[in-house]
């Protein structure tokens, strides 16, 4: 049993976290928040110290107030529970970031494209979009030190100014430093900004313990360009937000729902023209059927929809409250995942697929998946092997499948479940956290190893075969 006593203290940087997260980061923002809510299960409390989407670049703040409104939420807090500290980030650090953004601004001139470019290749060294939180941030995480012992940090990645304010807070404290990637940090940029970024990132991690990622394949690519340990964490579902009776008043078609962003390198068209097949295979009846999209690319959804004769059967809208979300995808008959598909699987961080961070919520809700077109992959592999779906790439073989779901829930039959409980709760937030948790450990561990007087130093070392999948 873990005691107060015995617990260790991790601060974590995320410029992202729930709730205090902008909408188009809604799924990412879960993962810093969810390892603050399990962490203490295993001896680990956690101070998460964020941006606030509502305050970022709105006015200049008193750095000296951050500090000690941080200081007081630390204190004034549950000492057996972790702490979400929000702040407000600079309009600007310095003067080559208040140019970048003046350039980067929506009505900047038709010059500052020609002007972006250079500008952005010059602020890696020092930071993204997210450059002018690490002031704040640092101001935060002077007020906590001054009030709690801290073990360990945590950089969360992207965007990068968790890994800077990690870094830094790992020197000036000595104290290890993981850092935690829910993408591959070289995957969204072009072919040319990759070879000017991959040294300044590998000197960013040069002294990190850990280099955490989402899939195995990309902790392998992580590992060879980086030189560090690395570790396989995947985001999770969190049971408890689904628990409890569903709504009473069920959706009133059959419904198949995808919510979220929907990538350039996905295939919807494969999908609705499977749904464009299926009505020539249930005639009258397919007015009984129904496409739930909620997400940025709405109006985008629905024009495709009409384009291929099936706007009729496509209800979509734009974003929704998580909570909404969440509800709409237990509901739903059968949930949509897309996957990477065409000419984008020649990239090397997208060959061998990715696993959709809405992959596991859809664990969550508990509902049968239909990926498609599949990336004879990551992905197709982890659903083969917690028996969550199916991936159909043709549009005929997508209508079969609805219009064989779609006569069990008009019979009133219940759907045939081949899911593996047992794997799937691998994905839980829970038992992720408690992955986490072992990193810290061996982290803290090698660092107090490292110096028998008890000082760490940052450049704690792990076993190189601490890879978690």
């Amino acid at each position: 049993m873990v005691t107060s006593e015995s617990w260790k203290t991790v601060l974590i940087f995320a410029h992202e976290c729930a709730p205090y997260h902008r909408m188009q980061s809604t799924v990412a923002a879960q993962r810093p928040a969810q390892f603050a809510k399990y962490l203490p299960s295993f001896g680990w409390r956690a101070i998460v110290v964020c941006c606030d989407a509502n305050q970022r670049g709105v006015q200049w703040p008193s750095l000296s107030a951050i500090s000690q409104q941080a200081a007081q939420a630390v204190t004034s807090s549950d000492p057996s529970e972790s702490v979400i500290v929000p702040t407000a980030s600079l309009p600007w650090d310095g003067l080559l970031d208040r140019i970048w953004r003046a350039v980067s601004r929506e009505g900047a001139s038709r010059w500052a494209p020609l002007l972006r470019k250079p500008l952005t290749v010059a602020k890696l060294p020092t930071g993204d979009y997210s450059q002018a939180w690490q002031p704040c941030a640092r101001a935060a995480a002077m007020g906590i030190v001054g009030t709690t012992r801290i073990d360990a940090c945590v950089g969360e990645h992207s965007p990068d100014a968790g890994l800077f304010l990690a870094r830094w807070f790992s020197q000036r404290f000595n104290v290890p430093w993981i850092a935690d990637f829910r993408d591959a940090i070289l995957q969204p940029l072009r072919p040319a900004l990759r070879v000017a970024y991959a040294p300044i990132a590998r000197r960013l991690l040069s002294t990190a313990a850990c280099v955490v990622n989402v899939t195995p394949y990309w902790s392998e690519l992580d590992a060879q360009l980086f030189g560090r340990p690395t570790a396989t964490i995947p985001n999770g579902y969190d049971p408890e937000e689904f628990a409890g009776a569903l709504r009473t008043d069920d959706l009133p078609f059959f419904t198949v729902a995808y919510t979220g962003h929907i990538w350039r390198e996905m295939r919807l068209s494969i999908f609705l023209q499977g749904l464009a097949a299926l009505r020539a295979i249930l005639g009258e009846e397919f007015r009984e059927v129904s496409f739930a999209y909620r997400g940025a690319h709405h109006e985008e959804v629905k024009r495709h929809a009409e384009e291929l004769g099936v706007g009729d059967a496509v209800d979509s809208k734009p974003h929704i409250p998580r909570d909404e979300s969440l509800a709409l995808l237990r509901r739903a008959d059968v949930l949509l995942l897309l996957s990477i598909a065409g000419a984008a699987r020649q990239d090397i961080y997208l060959k061998k697929g990715i696993y959709p961070g809405k992959t596991f919520e859809y664990f969550g809700a508990d509902r049968p998946i239909l990926c498609v077109p599949g990336d004879e992959g990551l992905l197709d592999e982890l659903l083969l092997r917690t028996g969550t779906g199916v991936t159909l790439e043709t549009p005929d073989r997508i209508a079969a499948y609805l219009a064989a779901a779609f006569r069990r829930w008009k019979g009133g039959i219940p759907r045939e479940s081949g899911v593996r409980s047992e794997e799937v709760a691998r994905y839980s937030r829970r038992a992720l956290s408690g992955h986490l948790a072992q990193l810290l450990d061996r982290a803290t561990e090698a660092s107090d190893a490292s110096d028998p007087a008890g000082v760490r130093i940052p450049a704690g070392k792990l076993p190189s075969s601490a890879f978690i999948q």
